[in-house]
């Protein structure tokens, strides 16, 4: 049995967040979701980010836009909306990657001079 198959999403973003916590950039967790306010008439839906905002956001020591999107090793899968935000976040100036481990995202930040 292949290990990477068992490593969850939640661990890659765990590993990330242990990693941005260690760099000190000012990345936070971003979860987007919808959910249900009131009742009857007045209930309505609230979406606590746009589609395809990415696991983390925020900025790294020199003020760029950083974008980190988590997957897990094996049988995680990009949406269009995430896809379409990573090219919008690059193509604009920022930084902004998938990742499937918290040493894969210290890489690419080191590559990508963020730290």
């Amino acid at each position: 049995m292949n290990a990477l198959r068992d490593v969850p999403e939640s661990e890659v973003i765990r590993e990330v967040k242990e990693v941005i916590d260690i760099t000190g950039l000012e990345i936070q967790r971003v979860n987007v979701g919808c959910f249900a306010v009131g009742e009857g008439r007045t209930k309505r839906f609230v979406r606590t980010a746009k589609k395809g905002t990415l696991d983390y956001e925020g900025y790294d020591n020199y003020g760029r836009h950083v974008g980190i999107e988590c997957k897990r090793p094996v049988g995680g899968r990009l949406s269009d909306a995430q896809a379409a935000r990573i090219a919008d976040i690059n193509g604009k100036g920022g930084v902004a990657f998938v990742v499937t481990s918290g040493a894969e995202a210290m890489e690419l930040l080191k590559i990508n001079k963020c730290i």
